[in-house]
């Protein structure tokens, strides 16, 4: 009797201390949309969307290439048999895409989408997601991208906190047909 006791303790203690992962959605993902219906050619590029989902609530980043660069922010819900996420990214123009879809056991997130920017044009059509690092302040460090510039900072808090200093601006020019390679400042 006392050495089944003591087994159940020591799983009760494990579980305690080790919670079950609940099958949630956080991290950086990169969304690729099949657009089905559209008012112009122009293309919906894939995004990035890092997500923080904290019980039923989302929150997080999202940025996107086309139709042209843009970031935002993202608010969304979230219950074991699906989501609904709102990004709101903004450059010149407003862009709004509204998902709605679910978790597969493949690891994906799959379901349909609608985006509409504040020039007129819209999308619609469905979506896949596949998770690229669960960390999703992985994104956090890019505060700002215009054209060809690109302000980073060390964390999302220190710009906050240092919000009277100068940002660093660096411009990069490349073509296509170009390599870069990285090298150490000395």
């Amino acid at each position: 009797m006392s050495v089944s006791r003591g087994a159940a303790l020591i799983v009760m203690i494990l579980v305690s201390v080790f919670p079950a992962q609940a099958a949630g959605i956080t991290g950086l993902w990169d969304f690729r949309y099949d657009v089905a219906w559209s008012t112009t050619s122009d293309m919906l590029g894939g995004s990035i969307l890092s997500i923080i989902q904290n019980g039923g609530v989302i929150t997080g980043d999202a940025y996107i290439e086309e139709p042209e660069q843009m970031e935002g922010r993202i608010t969304g819900t979230y219950a074991p048999q699906g989501f609904e996420i709102t990004a709101t990214m903004y450059r010149r123009r407003v862009l709004i895409i509204s998902l709605k879809g679910s978790s597969q056991d493949s690891g994906l997130l799959r379901g349909s989408f609608v985006a509409a920017a504040s020039d007129g044009r819209a999308w619609r059509g469905s979506f896949i997601a596949t998770l690229t690092n669960p960390d999703p302040h992985f994104l956090g460090n890019i505060t700002s991208v215009s054209g060809n510039r690109e302000s980073a900072t060390e964390s999302r808090e220190t710009a906050v906190a240092a919000s009277s200093t100068k940002s660093r601006f660096f411009e990069i020019h490349y073509s296509r047909d170009e390599t870069i390679y990285p090298r150490p400042v000395m």
